[in-house]
Order: C-alpha cells, then structure tokens, then sequence
C-alpha cells in the first residue's frame, strides 16, 4: 500500500515498484494528495498497466525526432509525415511533453488549425492523424494512453453525415464521357493523351502507374503495372505500386490497338528527358510509354490546369488573379473543334478576334502548313506561301473572323480528376457482375481479408468476362459519340481529331453491326445491335 511523507515544505508520494524497489514523486500540497497518487501508482502495478511517470517528461520534439528516424517509408510518405509535423505540429507542441498533453488540448488545437491558422479541414485532420500515429508509438512505455485518439463516432454527428454523402458524390465517368474528355484531351494535348486517358478509363490504373509504365511491360492482350513514378521535391521517383500492388491487367482488344499505335508513332518521343546523374530513387533516364510533347513526366498539378480542367469543365481555371476563361474552340475541322488560345473572361468574352493557336514566331513552314490545314485551309491555297506570307497570315496578324464557326466547350463532368476514371472503371466492373477476386486483383486493393476473399480465386472465364465487358462498353460509346453527331449539327460533324475520327468512321458507316463481334467465334453468337438513347452533353 502507499504512503505519503512530508519533504521540505510538501509531500512526497511512495510506492514500491514490481521489483520491490521504493519509487516516490514529490510536490504534493497535502498528505492525503500524495497518498492518493501513491495507490493509484500501486494500482496500476497490480493491474499491469504501470507506466514510470517520469517516461512521460520527454519533449515531444525530441520523442518525434526519435520516432520519425524509426520508420520505414515509400518517399513520398515519408514527405507527407515530414511537411504536416513540421508545419502542423512542431510549432505548436515542440517544447511540450508527452505526459502533459490532454485530449481536450489537442481537440482546441485540430479546430485552430482551420479557424485561426486556415488550413484546410483535409489538411488538419491529416496532422492530427501524424500526431497521434507518433503518440501512439509511445504507449504505453512513456504514456498510459493515447491523448491524440478520438473516440468512435466522435464529432459531429452532422459533419459525418455530410462527408459521407460528398465522399458518394465523388465524380466518376462513364465509357461515353471517358470517349469524350479523351477526345477533348486529344485536341488539347495531341493524340498521346488521348491513348493516355482512355488507358486511365479502361484499366483502372493510378495516376502515377500510368506515367511510371515501361514499353516492356506491355505485352498486347497483358500489360503489367509493375512500377510508378510519382512526383517528389520537384522531380520523379520511380518505385513500386502503392502498397507494393504489382499486378498483370487484361487489355481487350480496342485498347491493344490503340496502345500498338501508340508505341509504332515515330514521332513518339520515347526516352524521357531526367538527367542520368540523378541520385537515386529518383528518375536518371528511361523509356517510358506515356511521355510529354518534350519528352518529360507529365505534373500532376499542370496537367490538371492546362489540360483536364478545360476538357471537363469548359473553363479554363482561375488562377494568378485571372478569373475562368471559357475554352473557345473553332469548328472549322469538326467536333469539338480547335481550341483557340484563352482570351477575355467569362462574362467579357464575344466572338471574333482571337488569336489562332498552335503556331508561333518560331514555328518551320512545315508547322505553319500543318496548322493552316488543321484550320480548314486546303493545302494547295498554301503550297506557294512563304515562311514568312505564313507567320503573317497564322500569326502576326491573323485572327479569327466574326462570322467564323466557333462555339465555347460546356461542361461535361465538372471536377473529374485523374482518380475519378479509377473510380469510373471500378464502378463499371461492379455495374458488370465481374467477380469481386477479379476487380480486387485489377484494382491492386489488398482485399477484405474474409475467408471469402482468402479462398476465392481468379480463373480465366472471369477474365474473359471483364475483357468482353469492356470491349461491349467502349464500341457502345463510340456508337453513342456518333449518335451525338445528329444533335450537334454543323458542318463537318466529324472528330476534330483524326485518331477518334477513323475509329468513328465504321460506326457511321455501319461496319462494325455487333457489339461483341471480336468475341463472336467464342461466344458462338452475334448479339443484335440496339440503337442508343441521344444523351445530351455540351460540346
């Protein structure tokens, strides 16, 4: 039992340890204060949940210091843990110690960090998150408990309610809406990038997958997602999946032969441009399948600016103290025409006036000729110009008639992101009956972990299936893309861009009659064709 003895002026609190040595903590005002602490101390020893008080006095500076040195990371994790504790944390509780943290405490803090410091909520439930993984590594050897842990269900009720129906709402697209930001993309960013999304659509595979993918690891009807590339400090790292999810995913057979064109285009830039005396694990050099127009890892962040956001949204985003633009696109060439360069703002914008795009005072005659034709312009009304009768008429001074054909892009999916085809591809292969074992194995998900999951394996009927169901969905879009032709209207009502418009062009011309029909000899029936309901969706 413990007891209290008086220490110049206070009182010192006692108790004995499991070893059956004497250990006592002093500054106690009364007898009885220290008595109390004295037997809880030997309650907690009888109980198994002893911890010395004095464990507890660290500095949480030095306990993170400590702990981070400890872990085992990918990279960019290790950032993330770096750049929340450093800027979220540290400041705030750096010459604090562990034992003298309250819950209460770190609640107040975690609003702060919103109301007063003006983070994100994202941004502060993800340092509370790194708070109390660090706390948690001190439990219970230095602390009894964890001070950084919330109790289930804690919060409000309503915000809960609220995240879990934005986090359902998330924006996913559908095969026609995936066939049509591609093509967007494609006259954007050239036909690459169309290759590029419709591989993000059909496959399923995360941002850093696609751009991380080897020319090797395309095998036609096989492709394996075996390395990533993800941003870091400004540069690219190369490494395995997320959570080491290397996998083998089946191709059917439209996207093998966009991918075979893909690799056979000449003018495909193929090595990537990083410097080969770059330290590891960053990238020194290699070949990869999906590149930009100069040969470097497309950003993450600029491609959303330049590219998806305008595809998807019809605006260009504000950004810099310019307000959204809307994207402008000449329909000299078909749907949905030209883009032309960014100009006025949304409510300011009228036709006419607009510099053509694409072309500049550094352009060859070969690229000013290529523009005048892709403008509508034929190629004999061009053929005796100068370089220069070129730049005057593409560049210095040409612009865009007021009567020219020109229409702004309206939104299709408005806050896609690159992860939303992810979620698209997983929502069209549940919509499809594919075998859970199958989407968690295409998806690289490390499953539930039920003896279901355990005992339930892929076979090569499930994956014909998925094969089968994704070739019916894309020659289904393309049959849609077509039927939006009819409500468009204009002349011509062709794809601006020429890869979409020789896949369109059996669909118009009826050749291709059967969804199926490149599984026709297996199956051992045609499926009759059904026209598609008109969907209305903007330019």
């Amino acid at each position: 039992m413990g007891y209290a003895e008086e220490r110049s002026g206070s009182w010192r609190a006692r108790w004995k340890l499991p070893s059956g040595k004497l250990d006592g903590m002093s500054g106690f005002p009364t007898k009885k204060a220290a008595r109390e602490y004295a037997n809880d101390q030997e309650a907690k020893i009888r109980a198994g949940t002893y911890v010395d008080p004095r464990a507890g006095q660290i500095l949480i500076n030095t306990w993170i210091n400590t702990w981070f040195r400890s872990l085992d990371l990918e990279e960019s994790t290790r950032e993330n843990y770096r750049f929340l504790l450093e800027t979220c944390v540290r400041p705030f509780f750096a010459e604090r110690t562990l034992a003298s943290l309250t819950t209460e405490e770190i609640n107040e803090w975690e609003r702060d960090l919103v109301k007063v410091y003006s983070y994100s909520k994202a941004t502060a439930k993800a340092a509370r998150s790194r708070l109390r993984t660090a706390l948690a590594a001190a439990v219970p050897s230095r602390i009894p408990t964890n001070p950084a842990a919330l109790p289930r269900a804690s919060g409000k009720r309503a915000d809960r309610r609220v995240q879990r129906v934005l986090q359902k709402r998330r924006a996913y697209a559908t095969p026609l809406e995936i066939v049509l930001i591609a093509e967007r993309l494609g006259v954007l960013a050239g036909p690459g990038v169309f290759v590029q999304t419709v591989f993000a659509g059909f496959t399923g595979a995360r941002w850093s997958e696609i751009l991380g993918l080897p020319p090797d690891c395309v095998h036609g009807d096989t492709i394996d997602l075996d390395w990533k590339l993800y941003e870091l400090n400004g540069h690219f790292y190369r490494g395995r999946p997320k959570d080491g999810s290397i996998r083998t995913v089946d191709v059917p057979p439209f996207l093998q032969s966009l991918l075979r064109l893909h690799l056979d285009d000449e003018q495909r830039i193929i090595k990537c441009t990083c410097p080969a005396e770059a330290p590891e694990p960053y990238c020194s050099g290699g070949s990869y399948v999906f590149l930009g127009p100069d040969g470097g890892h497309p950003r993450r962040s600029t491609f959303s600016r330049r590219f998806l956001r305008p595809a998807a949204d019809g605006l260009y985003p504000a950004q810099s103290g310019r307000e959204a633009a809307p994207v402008v696109a000449s329909l000299a060439v078909g749907w949905p025409g030209i883009p032309l360069p960014r100009s006025g703002s949304f409510r300011g914008w009228q036709p006419g006036r607009i510099r053509a795009a694409g072309v500049n005072s550094r352009s060859t005659r070969a690229a000013l000729v290529e523009h005048g034709v892709a403008q509508g312009v034929a190629a004999e009304e061009l053929a005796g110009l100068t370089r220069e009768q070129l730049l005057d008429r593409f560049v210095r001074g040409a612009y865009v008639p007021e009567d020219a054909a020109t229409a702004c892009w309206l939104p299709i999916m408005k806050g896609l992101t690159m992860h939303g085809f992810r979620h698209g591809h997983e929502t069209m292969m549940a919509e499809d009956r594919i075998a859970e074992a199958l989407r968690d194995e295409r998806m690289g998900h490390i499953g539930d972990g039920t003896m279901r999951a355990h005992y339930t394996h892929v076979t090569d009927t499930m994956r014909g299936e998925l094969v089968e169901a994704l070739q019916r969905r894309w020659e289904t879009a393309l049959m849609e893309r077509v039927e939006l032709e009819r409500h468009w209207g204009g002349t011509p009502a062709g794809s601006a861009l020429p890869l979409l418009e020789g896949l369109l062009q059996p669909f118009r011309d009826d050749a291709v009659s059967k969804i199926g029909s490149h599984f026709a000899p297996r199956i051992g029936q045609r499926r009759e064709r059904k026209r598609p309901i008109p969907v209305r969706i903007g330019l």
